[in-house]
């Protein structure tokens, strides 16, 4: 089966094996899941899960201009605990939002995620906040936090996120059962269409004038199965 995941102006092409009966109809699946034995395959696929859900918000909501927020703690602020950083940074954020509705009218929509992990090491490190927000002014910002301990980056006009995503998620505190992001009310979702079967091998048909990101095909080891993942992002439209 082949569908498409839509998310602003990227487009995921997914193939892969699916049932066409309903969930409901399907046997019960036992012993398949046990209690501290998650494969390390199992685990690297909901990595990258994470990454790709993050990513499709990112996508869906944000674009060029919209600022991504590192917000750090010198050593006389660092707070005793995470839940004293959080109390602290919730609080900063509902006071930067509230500037920015008061600013522009309307409640600014947001994406943050604490991080304490090295990327390239998986080391703990020094307690930080990202935060991905519309357009507001650094002068707004800085009159919440230390100006020392504010960096920022306006997005480009790429249109696909994925690498913000895959370094707030590798960055990001992990506790079991929770995500590692949160985010305001009423963020724009992804389109699934509906999945249609396809024969095998063949052509996808990617659209002209398009920038491919990413192409992969997989075969399973144990099944032999083939599956097939393509992402790419559509021009902006000129007016």
């Amino acid at each position: 089966m082949e569908y498409k995941i839509i998310s602003g102006r990227t487009v995921e092409i997914r193939r892969v094996l699916m049932s066409v009966r309903r969930q409901d109809t399907l046997p019960k699946r036992r012993g398949l899941r046990v209690k501290g034995k998650t494969s390390l395959k199992k685990i690297l696929a909901n990595e990258r899960e994470a990454v790709k859900n993050l990513a499709r918000l990112i996508n869906c909501n944000f674009k060029q201009g919209d600022m991504w927020i590192t917000l750090t703690y010198s050593d006389d602020r660092l707070p005793e605990s995470i839940e004293d950083a959080a109390q602290d940074f919730a609080k900063t954020l509902r006071k930067l939002r509230a500037m920015v509705k008061k600013e522009t009218g309307r409640n600014p929509i947001y994406i943050a995620s604490p991080s304490q992990v090295d990327p390239k090491t998986g080391e703990t490190v020094r307690l930080h906040y990202h935060v991905l927000m519309p357009a507001v002014a650094y002068e707004q910002i800085i009159k919440l936090w230390p100006q020392e301990d504010v960096t920022y980056r306006r997005l480009d006009g790429r249109g696909d996120y994925t690498g913000i995503a895959r370094y707030i998620c590798s960055n990001a505190i992990r506790e079991p059962g929770k995500k590692r992001w949160s985010s305001s009310r009423g963020l724009k979702q992804p389109i699934y269409t509906e999945p249609v079967p396809v024969r095998s091998g063949e052509r996808v048909y990617i659209p002209r004038n398009v920038s491919l990101k990413e192409k992969t095909e997989l075969v399973d080891s144990e099944t032999g199965m083939q599956s097939l993942y393509i992402r790419y992002t559509k021009a902006v439209m000129r007016q």
